[in-house]
């Protein structure tokens, strides 16, 4: 049996894990509009260009599937190899929490141009500030540690990997949409930016 459905201390730890990851979000959210002005949030908000093409579902679709996995996954017990103990749980919680700080710092380092959705406004810069100096798409880096550290804190390494796999699947589609519309909206800028960063990983992809 899974750790977590043992033990409530496991299980409440990793619901404080959770409820850090929303809170570190929305105030992340906050803390970035706050420092670039509100004003100019709210004036660029009439005339934005929606371009997300449905991949907001897509990744939110693949969290919920690698979650799930991993939870079907930790149920097995030929699964939980290795795992399923205090080290992992500890290990999982710290992932999922430095996966949320890098996420929290790439919120704050967009500012007012942060979006759920794919979004280009008029007067927007290419942000190349905090961990935009080393990788295109540092928050959903943070989003993939996130769950991958859910699944190995739910107790599987196998859970970790697929929750892994499937989160980055579902990313996929959205990385090709918002790489399309700062390619067309930076041109030369972009494709220059885009030359010497990595995508999620440095020096992989």
């Amino acid at each position: 049996m899974p750790l977590l459905l043992q033990d409530p201390v496991g299980h409440w730890l990793l619901v404080a894990a959770a409820g850090a990851v929303v809170v570190g979000e929305v105030a992340a959210s906050y803390l970035g509009r706050a420092r670039d002005g509100e004003r100019g949030l709210m004036r660029s908000r009439g005339t934005k260009t929606p371009q997300d093409r449905g991949t907001r579902v897509a990744v939110a679709l693949g969290a919920y599937l690698g979650i799930a996995a991993a939870i079907v996954i930790a149920k097995v017990p030929g699964l939980r190899d290795y795992a399923n103990n205090w080290w992992t749980l500890g290990l999982g919680i710290a992932i999922v929490l430095a996966g949320a700080g890098l996420r929290d710092w790439s919120i704050v380092s967009l500012g007012r141009w942060f979006r759920r959705e794919v979004t280009i406004e008029p007067g927007q810069k290419l942000v190349r500030r905090g961990p935009y100096r080393v990788l295109r798409h540092p928050s959903y880096t943070g989003l993939i540690l996130i769950f991958a550290g859910f699944g190995l804190a739910i107790g599987s390494w196998v859970g970790a990997a697929a929750a892994l796999l499937i989160v980055v699947a579902g990313m996929l589609p959205r990385i090709r949409v918002e790489e399309r519309a700062l390619a067309t909206a930076f041109g030369a800028e972009y494709t220059e930016y885009a030359s010497s960063r990595a995508r999620l990983l440095p020096h992989v992809w």
